[in-house]
């Protein structure tokens, strides 16, 4: 009798830690009909294995679950480094629809998914709370899985490309640069080898000599330049060396080329934390939408904040082909 009592009990129990885990997940507006059930099917059960392997210690169980190996391989990479988990249980979301330059919708995407850093080991360094974004296929099938920037630095890059009539090609340099970004906390080599242009140029500052004035300390900078292989070989010795990367933008800004409307010029601030190491600059990107579904990194360059306004890096500063 007492065995089937704790039989019984077990069965609760695991019926119990299962429902803790359950994320239910949809859309309030942006897209109807059977893409969006599709979509939210996807996420919902996404959502839900997230959790459930953040509880029980186990890997990512993608049954029945319609997504593409990139968004499997980006979360995985992330997973290797830090785990996580869905903070909501009930989830209402707009949906986003992502355009080809031609007016074409060629994907939908899901922001502001709140989750919560859970750290294998004290070489995380960050915030704990960060948010999320799913994006998807014309079809709803799930195709990437990103750490994004805040929500109200989203709108206010949307707002300004209503303004600018360009919204649809701000939200997919902003989904790039997501991107770009979390290569750098996944650890990704093959993406930057893909990213980067062949004879793109890398720019690092060095401060050599600080001044300080009234308003703020102005720093003396000496710049290196590397090419695409030494800055990837450079950067594949730092994947190795650390356990985990955290990199986060601030403050981006993003400008069209008055020439040449395929080439913008996005300026933020990047964080970067490891437990051995922190620092905090200026990057400036230069990336070419010719190809606008595979668009590339023509210079990135990184300053010191404590530089003097008037030299940060602008499209100004670089002759482009």
């Amino acid at each position: 009798m007492k065995r089937i009592l704790l039989a019984i009990a077990m069965v609760f129990a695991f019926g119990a830690m299962q429902a803790q885990d359950e994320v239910l997940f949809e859309f309030s507006d942006g897209i109807e009909g059977a893409v969006k059930q599709t979509m939210e099917q996807n996420t919902s059960r996404l959502l839900t294995a997230i959790n459930q392997a953040e509880s029980s210690g186990k890997d990512i169980n993608y049954s029945g679950i319609g997504i593409d190996d990139l968004a499997t391989q980006s979360i995985g990479m992330m997973w290797n480094n830090v785990k996580f988990r869905v903070l909501d249980d009930d989830i209402v979301e707009h949906c986003l629809r992502i355009k080809a330059s031609n007016g074409r919708v060629i994907g939908y995407q899901a922001r502001n998914i709140a989750v919560v850093m859970k750290p294998i080991d004290d070489s995380y360094v960050g915030d704990l709370n960060q948010e999320i974004c799913i994006n998807y296929d014309p079809s709803g099938r799930i195709s990437d899985f990103n750490i994004t920037m805040g929500l109200q630095q989203y709108v206010r890059l949307m707002k300004e490309g209503e303004r600018l009539n360009d919204a649809d090609r701000r939200m997919q340099i902003l989904h790039w640069v997501e991107q770009f970004r979390n290569a750098y906390v996944q650890k990704d080599i093959n993406f930057m080898e893909d990213v980067f242009s062949d004879d793109a140029l890398i720019v690092t500052g060095k401060v050599v000599k600080r001044q300080h004035t009234d308003m703020k300390p102005i720093a003396k900078v000496e710049y290196t330049t590397q090419g695409k292989q030494q800055y990837l070989n450079g950067l594949r010795r730092v994947f190795r060396n650390n356990a985990y990367i955290n990199v986060k933008f601030d403050d981006i800004q993003i400008v069209r080329h008055g020439a040449k409307p395929n080439y913008y010029g996005v300026t933020l601030k990047q964080g970067w934390f490891t437990k051995n190491y922190s620092d905090e600059g200026i990057v400036f990107i230069v990336w070419d939408f010719t190809d606008e579904f595979s668009p590339k990194i023509m210079v990135r360059t990184w300053q010191p904040t404590e530089i003097d306004d008037s030299d940060v890096f602008t499209l100004s500063n670089f002759k482009l082909n």
